[in-house]
């Protein structure tokens, strides 16, 4: 898998940065937990957003750093962060960026307050973050750490919308979206019960979103940091630790309640989301692939990940390959990577029959009775195992 390409934002001479620091002063050692948010034209919603870091339980909140990283904004989001910033109990910094065009997305500027996240990290430390229309959890950091000190490389949090939000959209939109999050929580169950991981085990959920998500200071170094997409830069950086061979947890004890608006600041975003699940013949959110993939994609991703961690994965290259309808060598040649993640990538490249094929609006009622007699099936045959 090729990476993004990385363009030089410095080289740029219309790019500008302006730092300003709020609240506790920096400790003496580097901080153990830095989260980064990027922001952009949040001046509604950002006091509320920083005033639930200020209410974390269970860390010391003096040693706690937010970085704030505002994009091109031209609302009062700084002003209004400097009218609480001297109250605050944590450090905050907040990164002014005027970015040129074609860096001026979410994307980038999560990227940058990352970056600049892991620049304060101590190297054992975690980078975590969320978004400006987002609430963590009075407990979101100390469940994160938790996670990470269990062995985990990175966190992925659960993420609900706002539900006083939701009640103002359209019945019809409300109707799809209940479908599409029981079909996502089956889905997770799925792959959870057909290609189970010790370090993510069931019950989770399978969103990899930025309103949620932490990662080892030094596993976001290993990978070279955040990929600077448009948009899906948050479910680029799970990816990119997967074909590291890293582990991330889809933990339910990780949570914030996110904007349901349709009026969001990222093309492509959760609000684009919401606002064209009106329309039957569009994609359904991404992690709804049509039923007998999702089983498919674990039942085989399970088996060759026996395979290749037996180091047997060559000795099954001719039937593999016909079942995949790849030729021989470009088994081979994936196999010669040094991480199953990757091999499984490319494997995922390469063939038609592991291509992804998402569920429409107009799918979406059939493929739910198909995966629910799947699942069933799939606790059935648990049971009986137990049983035995």
């Amino acid at each position: 898998m090729n990476r993004p390409s990385r363009p030089d934002l410095e080289s740029h001479n219309d790019f500008t940065a302006e730092v300003e620091t709020f609240g506790a002063p920096l400790g003496a050692t580097r901080p153990r937990a830095v989260v980064a948010i990027p922001v952009k034209n949040e001046e509604d919603r950002i006091v509320q957003c920083l005033a639930a870091f200020a209410e974390q339980v269970g860390v010391d909140i003096s040693q706690l750093v937010v970085v704030a990283l505002l994009n091109n904004c031209d609302d009062g989001t700084l002003a209004r962060i400097r009218e609480i910033g001297p109250q605050l109990p944590f450090h905050l910094q907040t990164h002014s960026v005027r970015l040129p065009k074609g860096f001026a997305t979410a994307g980038w500027a999560r990227k940058l307050g990352m970056d600049a996240a892991a620049r304060l990290a101590h190297p054992d430390g975690v980078i975590l973050t969320t978004d400006a229309d987002t609430l963590v959890d009075e407990d979101w950091v100390e469940q994160n750490l938790k996670e990470i000190e269990s062995g985990l490389d990175a966190v992925a949090g659960y993420v609900m919308a706002d539900p006083m939000e939701l009640m103002e959209l359209p019945a019809a939109i409300l109707d799809r979206g209940r479908l599409e999050w029981e079909y996502q929580q089956l889905a997770a169950e799925l792959q959870a019960r057909a290609d189970p991981e010790a370090h993510d085990p069931w019950p989770k959920h399978n969103q990899n979103c930025g309103a949620s998500a932490a990662i080892r200071a030094s596993v976001y170094e290993r990978i070279g940091g955040l990929p600077p997409l448009t948009v899906g830069e948050d479910r680029a950086l799970f990816e990119e630790v997967r074909l590291i061979d890293g582990k991330i947890r889809h933990s339910l004890d990780v949570h914030v309640v996110t904007s349901a608006r349709t009026d969001g600041r990222a093309l492509g975003g959760l609000s684009d989301q919401i606002r064209l699940r009106g329309e039957p013949d569009h994609p359904c959110d991404d992690a709804l692939e049509v039923a007998v993939s999702v089983l498919r994609r674990a039942v085989w991703r399970r088996s060759l990940r026996t395979l290749w961690e037996s180091g047997d994965i060559l000795s099954e290259t001719d039937a593999w390959a016909r079942k995949l309808g790849v030729s021989p060598a470009a088994f081979v040649s994936a196999a010669r990577t040094p991480h199953f993640g990757r091999f499984w990538a490319e494997l995922e490249g390469l063939s038609a029959k592991l291509q992804w094929r998402l569920v429409t609006g107009g799918e979406l009622k059939r493929e739910l009775r198909r995966i629910k007699r799947i699942v069933q099936s799939a606790r059935a045959r648990a049971k009986a195992s137990v049983a035995r």
